[in-house]
C-alpha cells in the first residue's frame, strides 16, 4: 500500500465529501478516546475497563454510521457518565484493512472535529495503541530498550492541552527518526496531523520475549497504558478487568525467521 497517496485522497482539508449533513451530531466530552479494535483484542480490552469513576458510573452506547462513498461501516459511540457528569466519550472503530481503515479513521476524525462539545474545555482526543516490536523501528533497527523494560512514548499533535501535558510528562518522546510500520497507527497519525486537533497517542510495545513471559509483560502494558489514559483524564481503570477480557492471540508470522516470539507476534 502506498500510504502517502491513500491519504493524500482523504485530505480533510481538500475533501469534497460532506458525511456530517447525512449523520446524527456527534456529541462528545473534554476527554475522547479513540480505540481501535485491533484483531487481537487490546483495543477491545481497554474499552470495557475505562469508565467514568470506580462506581457508580454509566456506560451508554449508540451505533455509529459510517457511509464511506459505497462502503457501509459502523463504528460505536459509548459515553462514559457518573452519577452527575459525562466525563469521558469513547468512538470506536473495528479492525479492518487498508485502504477502507484510512476512509473510516478519516470519517471518525471529522465526526469529532464537527461534533457538539459539552464542556467548553477544547476536547482531547487521547489514542491508545500497542503495537509489534517488529513495526517500530529506528534507521532499519528495532527498538530496544536498555533495562530490558519497552517504554511508553507519547506522540502529541495539535495544540497543547492540559491531558496532552500530563500524558507527555510521563511518557517518552519518540525519535524524530521513528519508522512506524504499523498501519492503524500510521494512518491514525497522518490523519489527525492534517485535522490538527489535540490529540496525545500513547504507544505501547509488544513484549520480544518468550512466550509466557511475553502474556504477563504485554497485559502489563496494557495496564499502564491503560492507567495513563485514565488518570490524565480524571477516569477510572478497572484493572482487573483485563484479567478476563484481554488474552493475546497466537498469530503465524508470515517470513517467521524460526524464533517462537516472531511465530507469535507476527
Amino acid at each position: 500500500m502506498d500510504l502517502e497517496e491513500n491519504l493524500e485522497s482523504l485530505s480533510l482539508k481538500n475533501s469534497e465529501e460532506t458525511l456530517s449533513g447525512n449523520l446524527w451530531r456527534l456529541k462528545v466530552a473534554s476527554n475522547v478516546f479513540f480505540i481501535y479494535h485491533d484483531g487481537d483484542g487490546f483495543g477491545n480490552a481497554i474499552a470495557r475497563a475505562l469508565n467514568p469513576t470506580s462506581q457508580p458510573y454509566s456506560k451508554v452506547s449508540e451505533v455509529l454510521n459510517l457511509e464511506l462513498g459505497d462502503v457501509k461501516l459502523n463504528g460505536a459511540v459509548t459515553q462514559l457518565r457518573d452519577k452527575d457528569n459525562l466525563k469521558a466519550t469513547m468512538v470506536m472503530i473495528d479492525h479492518l484493512e487498508p485502504p477502507v481503515l484510512s476512509k473510516a479513521i478519516y470519517s471518525v476524525l471529522r465526526k469529532i472535529e464537527d461534533a457538539e462539545h459539552i464542556s467548553s474545555t477544547v476536547p482531547t482526543i487521547v489514542a491508545p495503541f500497542l503495537v509489534p516490536a517488529s513495526k517500530l523501528k529506528l534507521e532499519g533497527r528495532l527498538l530496544t530498550a536498555n533495562s530490558g523494560k519497552l517504554p511508553l512514548y507519547g506522540i502529541q499533535v495539535g495544540p497543547e492541552t492540559d491531558v496532552s501535558r500530563a500524558i507527555a510528562s510521563k511518557t517518552q518522546k519518540p525519535p524524530p527518526s521513528l519508522q512506524i510500520h504499523y498501519e492503524p497507527l500510521a494512518c491514525f497519525l497522518h490523519l489527525v496531523r492534517a485535522a490538527n486537533l489535540p490529540t496525545s497517542i500513547i504507544v505501547g510495545q509488544r513484549s520480544q520475549s518468550p512466550f509466557n513471559q511475553a502474556l504477563n509483560e504485554d497485559l502489563q502494558t496494557l495496564c499502564e497504558i491503560g492507567e495513563l489514559a485514565a488518570s490524565a483524564t480524571g477516569t477510572y481503570f478497572q484493572r482487573e478487568e483485563t484479567k478476563t477480557n484481554w488474552i493475546p492471540t497466537a498469530k503465524a508470522a508470515s517470513g517467521a525467521s524460526g524464533e517462537p516470539w516472531r511465530a507469535f507476534y507476527g
